[in-house]
């Protein structure tokens, strides 16, 4: 996928985004992304399309202070990433919204789906309880080292980028703004409908720990367990197969 650039400025940030469709469409989809990983990636950007396809203002963005979104580093906080989710959604006149995340961004699915009430539907792939800056080290993390001070994580760059690597050093400071939120709380008291996506191949979240999310969630709710790893961006097969699962849910299919 191309790498592309509009930037808007909600309360807060100066946020870079990749939009489709209508911004005068009734209905809006916002794809919250993994751990430092980008819009420009394929698998958010294939979804951001797919939903428009089907009558979404559909849009993904870049977390402050990564990417597109700023290079101070020190902004991309659960918090932030929170606030900024949140900060779209007005900036977009809060009208009726699908939220979608994989991983990191699927525990900000679900901490803001359950809270905001422009939120119609929650949908959360391969994402654990935890709401935290940093997690296990997967396929989805790319290599990483530490320092006294810094967690570096080099990123795997889309097309269209210069670089082929894009390096990100992480103060150790930051893991101190997480594990916020009681996510099984939350969920418990949400009525709003909730699509959990796991992978059958995922070291880095384990299907029994979407398990567990699932079945502490209030109705209505749904699972689905596909044969993938946990950066499915790698595969097409399970983009295609991602992108149908939650067109069946948003069309009361599941």
């Amino acid at each position: 996928m191309l790498k592309t650039t509009e930037i808007i400025q909600t309360k807060s940030f100066k946020l870079a985004i990749y939009a489709k469709g209508s911004v005068n469409s009734e209905k809006m989809a916002v794809i919250l992304l993994g751990k430092l990983d980008t819009k420009d990636y394929s698998h958010s950007q294939k979804l951001v399309e797919f939903l428009a396809d089907r009558g979404y203002f559909a849009l993904s963005f870049d977390p402050p202070g990564t990417w597109e979104s700023g290079d101070n580093i020190e902004l991309y906080t659960t918090s932030n990433y929170i606030k900024a989710v949140n900060e779209v959604i007005d900036y977009y006149e809060n009208k009726p919204t699908v939220l979608i995340g994989h991983s990191k961004g699927g525990a900000m699915t679900m901490v803001v789906g359950c809270k905001n009430p422009s939120i119609t539907h929650i949908i959360s792939m391969m994402s654990s309880g935890k709401v935290r800056i940093h997690s296990k080290e997967g396929e989805e993390t790319g290599n990483h080292t530490m320092t006294d001070k810094f967690r570096v994580h080099n990123r795997d760059t889309p097309l269209g980028y210069e670089n082929k690597f894009q390096v990100f050093k992480v103060p150790k400071t930051m893991f101190e703004d997480k594990d916020q939120f009681d996510l099984f709380n939350i969920l418990s008291e949400c009525k709003k409908p909730k699509l959990f996506i796991a992978g059958l191949k995922d070291t880095s979240v384990k299907k029994e720990d979407v398990q567990k999310l699932y079945d502490v969630s209030a109705n209505p709710k749904f699972i689905q367990i596909i044969d993938s790893i946990h950066g499915y961006r790698r595969n097409d097969s399970s983009i295609v197969e991602v992108n149908n699962i939650i067109w069946k849910f948003l069309s009361n299919q599941l």
